[in-house]
């Protein structure tokens, strides 16, 4: 079936009044649900309170679109962002639905299987883009009667593979986007991804769908190691935990797929290998058996393992590991009190309702991978006080109880790996807080340094910048700045007093210092760079009390000043350049980088005639004052305003025809060494070096002399001299005694340049003696 196939559906239009209501509470979830979450939900209503099972009400219409505005505006992340943000920002809104039997039969095939992964465009990527799982995934459309056929049979499949490998669905319907940029023209569409597979490396699945092919399929893609055991192989592997097959001539051996997927499920927590030295089997356990589970520890022991497939053979070995310990409230006291004066590791606390039972093989791998954490589990059923306080809303949860007492909740996905990778990087994140209103009031009232990532746990983007804020934290000292979390799906009337606009929002925030907002990189090193640059600043803040340092500049100085309004939006893209400008300039002392708000000092910016932001002016050396300005009107990227410093800046590079060249250099023994760069006017990387030469011209005046060669002029020249690219930078000592520079980096080629006259002077002082 064709992705052309036209829909036939039955649909209402009607136009909907927004009369306040909150969507959430309407579909009956929480402020952080999920998608799939939210799409279960509305399919239970929706085959609930259709119209066309409430014919009697003459409200059924009105309501029932309710739901499917609520649900229209929830499931998609951007217009759930405006609505946590705004609330409903249009009076009236456009909203249809679809027959009682479309939602009974046909929307959303696999919402209900919790051993199906429903994705989605926001969330595809960071699933399949997974180093340590791999993915099949039914692209399908609930139209399509090929898709309702597939579909007992990949519940089937779900079920079999469970642990082995990730068994996932995309509505085509719901998620069109993704499926026309993944190229998808037939339902269903089944496509494999390996671990750390890309996005477009999914492998078509073109062969039968009968459940035994595709499960043959995937067992043939597993790379899992099941290894032969020899009787010297055992002596040195039996220190690790193993689970055995004996499969002599008198065992019952489970066959080899039982094998294969007990590796894949098992792998990380215990080797899988295969014994036929019957000998070998009886040295390990005496009595016949065909599986047996060898745990270690003080007293290494086989255990017997029983069952006949590979889910009785996994739940019997997990049930001889350890289980983690039951947390009541008062137990969470305790804990905490003895974090907060250091008498306790981390504790990594999952939360769950019913039995565990589903959790079990996480459970139980998860002490192979974190050692030094604590692992407990919290009933929410009979500690639901002390779950409510901790805002968990979802089941399992997973939290970390740090060092210091400080509490942390996992918003990324219930995956083994990342829960571990959670656990790790929130445990050694005691510089992380996560903030509460009454916290966030304190933090004002209080100063100090803070950098606080306004958030919301749906949101991909917050998810993927939580560990990159978790270990840019680790980089400072709560001395000299905190950082926090604020969760604006819980504290909803704060991140709307604070005026937040978008998700995430990151902020630095010092005392009575105007807020900064961080419009860089978001990733730990773009975190670490502009908080120690707001710490440690490069950029000089002038206002109305010291802009008389400006008034006052000496003719040996120059200023570049950034005239600016903090909510201008072009003056916040320029702010993360403005600052690398800063840090390139800092070897110059005598070039100051500079800027003023212009909000804060409205009567200044008017008293110099600043009229749109932001303004660029640079007051130049050989000037007092403000006697003397250029306007900057071009690019305000960090390479483009450089270059343009750097022009007014003096400079003790020499331009080298290949005449003044053969001079200087080749035809004779030059006193002082040349570093010569040979560059190209059409050379982008050439123009992003120019600047670096000339501040390495300045560090090593009167040690070397400096010079370029124009290879567009001098073509035949620089091909003489054997410059195969832009730029190339060689230190001459004479026409036969010359060394490549390889690096671009001028701190670096300064150390170089030294070394190397060093290294000739001894050569040289050697030779004489």
């Amino acid at each position: 079936m064709k992705l052309a196939l036209l829909l036939v559906v039955t649909t209402l239009i009607i136009s909907v009044s927004s009369d306040g209501e909150d969507l959430y509470k309407l579909l009956g979830v929480a402020r952080d649900a999920t998608v799939k979450e939210i799409r279960k939900a509305f399919k239970g209503l929706a085959v609930k309170l259709h119209p066309d099972k409430n014919k009697d009400d003459p409200d059924a219409d009105a309501k029932f679109i309710k739901l499917t505005h609520a649900y229209d505006v929830l499931k998609e992340p951007d217009s759930r962002k405006q609505y946590d943000l705004y609330g409903e920002t249009t009076d009236r809104a456009q909203t249809k639905y679809h027959s009682y039997s479309y939602y009974r039969d046909q929307f959303g095939l696999y919402d209900d299987d919790p051993l199906i992964v429903t994705l989605s465009k926001a969330d595809y990527e960071v699933n399949v883009l997974d180093k340590n799982q791999a993915w099949f995934i039914n692209f399908y459309s609930p139209q399509c009667h090929h898709c309702h056929d597939l579909a007992p049979t990949w519940r089937k499949l779900a079920a079999d593979l469970e642990g082995v490998v990730r068994v996932a669905a995309v509505n085509c319907e719901e998620d069109f986007v993704l499926c026309h940029q993944l190229s998808i023209e037939a339902y269903p569409t089944l496509l494999y991804y390996e671990k750390e597979a890309h996005m477009y490396e999914g492998e078509r699945y073109r062969a039968s769908k009968g459940f035994a092919d595709l499960k043959r399929f995937v067992l043939s893609k597993l790379t899992v190691d099941v290894q032969k055991i020899t009787k010297d192989a055992w002596s040195v592997s039996k220190g690790n935990q193993w689970l055995l097959f004996m499969c002599g001539s008198s065992g019952d051996c489970p066959e080899l797929e039982t094998q294969k997927k007990l590796a894949a499920i098992l792998d990380g927590l215990m080797m899988v290998g295969v014994i036929e030295d019957e000998t070998l089997s009886s040295e390990i356990y005496k009595d016949q058996t065909s599986v047996v589970f060898w745990q270690i520890g003080e007293d290494a022991k086989a255990h017997p393992i029983t069952g006949s497939d590979s889910k009785e053979i996994l739940d019997n070995v997990l049930d001889l590991l350890p289980n983690p310990v039951a947390i009541t409230e008062v137990d969470f006291k305790e804990i905490r009190r003895k974090l907060r004066s250091d008498e306790e590791q981390p504790w990594l606390l999952c939360f769950y309702l019913g039995t565990a039972t589903e959790l079990n093989l996480q459970l139980k791998r998860l002490p192979t991978m974190i050692s030094d954490i604590q692992i407990g589990l919290v009933h929410c059923g009979r500690s639901s006080s002390l779950c409510s306080s901790l805002h968990v809303s979802h089941y399992p949860a997973w939290g970390i109880l740090k060092e210091g007492g400080a509490f942390e909740l996992h918003h990324g996905r219930d995956v083994l790996y990342e829960v571990a990778a959670f656990a790790r990087d929130s445990s050694a994140s005691t510089n992380l807080h996560a903030i509460s209103p009454a916290d966030f009031h304190n933090i004002k009232e209080e100063g100090g340094a803070w950098f606080i990532d306004w958030y919301a746990p749906w949101c991909p983007p917050c998810r993927k910048l939580m560990p990159e804020m978790r270990r840019a934290s680790q980089h400072f000292n709560p001395e000299q700045v905190k950082f926090g979390t604020i969760d604006c799906t819980l504290h909803t009337g704060l991140c709307n007093r604070e005026g937040i606009r978008s998700y995430p929002t990151t902020v630095f925030y010092n005392g009575t210092k105007p807020k900064q907002h961080f419009h860089g990189t978001l990733s730990e090193s773009g975190i670490v760079e502009f908080v120690d640059d707001m710490i440690n600043p490069s950029v000089i803040t002038l206002d109305s009390a010291n802009f008389v340092k400006l008034m006052r500049k000496p003719e040996s100085e120059m200023w570049l000043v950034d005239y600016y309004a903090p909510w201008c939006g072009p003056c916040q893209q320029l702010s993360t350049q403005w600052r690398i400008v800063a840090k390139q300039m800092k070897s110059f002392e005598n070039v100051k980088i500079a800027q003023v708000d212009c909000v804060e000092n409205s009567d200044l910016c008017s008293a110099q005639n600043i009229r749109s932001y932001p303004t660029i002016r640079l007051y130049p050396f050989d000037s007092k004052g403000l006697n003397s300005v250029a306007m900057y009107g071009g690019h305000r990227d960090a390479l483009s305003l450089r270059n343009w410093i750097m022009s007014f800046l003096p400079t003790s590079v020499h331009a080298l025809s290949s005449k003044d060249f053969r001079s200087k250099i080749l035809n004779r023994n030059p006193m002082t060494p040349w570093l010569v760069d040979y560059y190209a006017p059409w050379c982008g990387p050439c123009l992003q070096f120019e600047p670096d030469f000339r501040m390495v011209s300045d560090k090593l005046e009167g040690i070397v002399n400096s010079g370029k060669v124009n290879c567009e002029i001098d073509r035949n020249f620089c091909i003489e001299m054997r410059v195969t690219s832009y730029p190339t930078v060689i230190l001459y000592f004479n026409s036969q005694n010359w060394y490549h520079i390889s690096s671009r980096n001028p701190e670096d080629i300064v150390a170089r340049v030294k070394n190397l006259i060093e290294d000739n002077k001894n050569r040289i002082l050697h030779d004489e003696f």
